[in-house]
């Protein structure tokens, strides 16, 4: 008998692969690790290019506002900022509304004020003339001038301060009014009063009393 032909075997083509490369549509088309870079089509490019110069603009614009700001406010070099301001210069404009003559004291050295207004009758019915000043002790001696002052008016002002005696500087009798270390010196002179007022020494109190005294009119403030 004769034996049958004998037939390849069928079996699937093997996938073709370049030279020296993978097969093609496998995994690995790139070396492991390797990320493929993605290419921005020119719309996503225009986007991106549009958000970076928004970017750009905003800070410009913020530098803008803030560095005229950190200009106009210098960092203080000096580690204590005083306001010095011109007592003079402030009481003649008072003078305007009062009707006494404002005292414009002359302090010692090392002595400065860091505020003086004229204050406009209220509820009171009180208007009168203050200044605060700084001791070059570092004490504050707050001075208040007024042609309207009343036993109530005082009361308040020195936080209803017992008077504890009388107070002799170069000669002019003071009250003394003294609670908790919180003390006034007021003068009654020509229908007007001055107080003084601080927690400073009795020194600095004194000082006041001497540049205050040599401010004032003869008439007393009018």
């Amino acid at each position: 008998m004769s034996e049958a032909p004998s037939t390849p075997s069928q079996q699937s083509p093997a996938p073709s692969s370049p030279a020296g490369g993978t097969p093609q549509g496998a995994a690995g088309d790139l070396p492991e690790g390797l990320a493929a870079k993605p290419v921005l089509t020119a719309a996503q490019a225009k986007r991106a290019n549009q958000s970076l110069k928004g970017m750009i603009i905003s800070v410009v614009l913020t530098l803008l506002v803030v560095l005229p700001v950190i200009a106009m406010n210098p960092a203080n070099r000096e580690g204590t900022y005083q306001r010095d301001i011109n007592v003079s210069e402030v009481a003649a404009q008072a003078a305007q509304a009062a009707d006494f003559t404002p005292v414009a004291p002359v302090m010692a050295e090392g002595w400065y004020a860091n505020f003086a207004r004229w204050t406009g009758a209220g509820a009171d019915g009180v208007a009168f003339w203050e200044v605060g000043f700084v001791t070059a002790r570092e004490g504050f001696i707050w001075m208040r001038q007024t042609a309207d002052a009343n036993p109530s008016w005082i009361a308040q002002q020195t936080d209803f301060a017992p008077a504890t005696g009388v107070r002799t500087v170069d000669g002019t009798d003071w009250e003394l009014r003294d609670k908790a270390g919180n003390r006034t010196l007021l003068l009654e002179r020509g229908g007007v009063t001055v107080m003084l007022t601080g927690e400073s020494s009795f020194e600095d109190l004194d000082e006041a009393a001497r540049a205050v005294m040599k401010a004032l009119p003869s008439g007393g403030g009018r």
